[in-house]
């Protein structure tokens, strides 16, 4: 399902019907049921994703989009700031989207005569099962319509892997993204498409953790349709399991992992290439959620590293299913306030990056003093010349002791 804008200045939904549109101000926005899932009005007073860039690496991103207005930096090519089939600009618009300023006048969404309906956007309450909410409330900034992120102050790196329409892409070429992202120095990396497993995609997957780099994998894909579980599947990425609006699971996880995090997304709305927008059925829209999320938490939290970002996340989230992690819900449903309230040591100096879930204690914590190596203290040449001398002195002061005793007894 898609909507098309006619231009900046209005907003066209193309679908086969929508009743009762004409009583929303902005029904884009009013769409958006993971503001109200996720608590964001209020999250956002406190962060916002600002100082964090997230990369995307799908098939690049429609920069021209208003709700993406600065929001998208530049990237390798020309293709990274192309789309050539929606994909990235859709995480993009659901990571970092800032919506659009109001036009007087502007046209609402008109009603198509033929037709299934969308759901309202008065139905479009919070899940249960995904976090305490407030009614949907369009935030207090300049731009209340259209898409907007989970992470609006975030900035999103485009790169484009999958060049061509509705295509998986190549390992190697996903190994390529990940590498460029990591040398423009990214906090987050977002990943929405599977592909097949190869060491060169390994071996760059573990040298982006290995440099404190967070990658947010989509763990689930749509109903009927197959996903390949790679690089979700590999040791230290995050996987993002898409729940529907009651809070469940419809589809579970392909790498069948107990790791991950349930968050929205299912029928999320999104940004569109050509300055539209676009409905996604789940899948893909999860990992760019999760990454939105984990921006949050790092611009709150700017000292932390990705283990501790994904601590909080983790220790936070509302348990489903069966009790503890499970193969279908993961660690639990995402609780976002929460995982901004709990309280983690800060670290004093650069951690390890590896994605544990506790924390190590600072060496400086220690209370027994380490242990110094003989060669370790100063020169230990001098100890060639020391070592022999108080040998000698020894003796002597021995063969003195005697000879004292000899001349007393005699």
């Amino acid at each position: 399902m898609k909507l098309l804008s006619a231009a900046v200045l209005g907003v066209a939904l193309v679908l086969n019907a929508v009743p009762a549109a004409a009583a929303e101000p902005d029904v884009v926005r009013g769409l958006q049921w993971q503001l109200a899932a996720l608590d964001l009005p209020t999250v956002h007073q406190r962060a916002d994703g600002s100082g964090i860039v997230v990369a995307v690496l799908d098939s690049g991103v429609d920069a021209t989009h208003p709700d993406l207005a600065g929001q998208v930096l530049a990237g390798p090519d020309a293709l990274a700031t192309t789309d050539v089939d929606g994909r990235g600009t859709e995480l993009a618009g659901l990571i970092a989207g800032r919506g659009h300023a109001v036009v007087t006048g502007e046209p609402l969404v008109p009603a198509s005569p033929s037709a299934s309906p969308l759901p309202s956007p008065s139905a479009s309450a919070a899940a249960p099962g995904l976090a305490p909410s407030l009614a949907p409330v369009p935030p207090a900034d300049d731009r209340p319509s259209g898409v907007r992120g989970v992470a609006p102050g975030a900035k999103i790196l485009p790169v484009a892997f999958a060049p061509a329409a509705g295509s998986a892409g190549e390992p190697d070429k996903l190994a390529d993204a990940i590498d460029y992202a990591v040398g423009r120095d990214v906090k987050i990396i977002c990943i929405g498409r599977g592909v097949a497993p190869s060491s060169r995609l390994q071996a760059s997957v573990d040298a982006a953790i290995a440099r404190g780099v967070l990658i947010v994998v989509a763990d689930s894909a749509k109903a009927g349709r197959p996903f390949t579980p790679w690089p979700v599947s590999y040791p230290g990425v995050l996987g993002a399991i898409a729940a529907d609006r009651t809070g469940s699971v419809p589809v579970p996880p392909v790498s069948g992992q107990t790791t991950g995090i349930t968050v929205p997304g299912v029928d999320l709305i999104s940004t569109d290439v050509g300055g539209g927008y676009h409905i996604d059925e789940g899948g893909a829209s999860a990992a760019a959620v999760l990454a939105g999320a984990a921006a949050v938490i790092w611009s709150a939290y700017p000292r932390s590293t990705a283990a501790q970002v994904v601590q909080r996340m983790r220790m936070t989230a509302l348990d489903r299913g069966a009790d503890g992690p499970d193969s279908r819900y993961g660690t639990g449903a995402l609780n976002l306030t929460a995982a901004l309230a709990v309280t983690l040591p800060e670290p004093s100096v650069s951690p390890s990056p590896a994605l544990a879930p506790s924390l190590a204690p600072s060496p400086a914590a220690s209370s027994s003093p380490k242990p110094v190596a003989l060669a370790d203290s100063g020169d230990w040449r001098r100890w060639l010349v020391i070592l022999p001398l108080l040998g000698f002195l020894a003796a002597l002061a021995l063969w003195a002791h005697r000879s004292t005793r000899r001349t007393r007894t005699s």
